[in-house]
């Protein structure tokens, strides 16, 4: 990713979740989830080669990391859960970092051979 598309990523997300575009307060978190969105991204678009650490360039691919980071900030996701509930001690575990219908828009480009 790009220099130019990572502070488009941080813009998106500085508006997204502190409602303010020049509040550099929470980039150095961002930066990890940016980078976490990356890894998520690469792991579902090339399973079997290692090598590949560049995404393709372009406003989908920038689109999808904005969301995903925003999504990974948003949520409880290191903690292990989902939702959680008091009374009645109800816990939902996380099965992924993201949700399925963000990770249901990744397809890889093509079959692949471990390598």
């Amino acid at each position: 990713m790009s220099d130019n598309d990572r502070e488009k990523v941080i813009k998106y997300m500085r508006l997204e979740i502190l409602e303010d575009e020049n509040n550099d307060s929470k980039d150095s978190v961002f930066d990890l989830r940016i980078d976490d969105s990356i890894s998520i991204a690469l792991n579902a678009l090339y399973p079997y080669d290692i090598t590949i650490e560049e995404l393709p360039s372009g406003i989908r691919m920038r689109n999808w990391i904005s969301r995903c980071a925003t999504e990974l900030y948003n949520s409880p996701k290191f903690k292990g859960y989902q939702s959680y509930s008091e009374n009645g001690l109800s816990v939902t575990f996380l099965s992924s970092l993201v949700s399925p219908s963000l990770m249901s828009e990744l397809i890889p480009p093509k079959a692949g051979v471990p390598k």
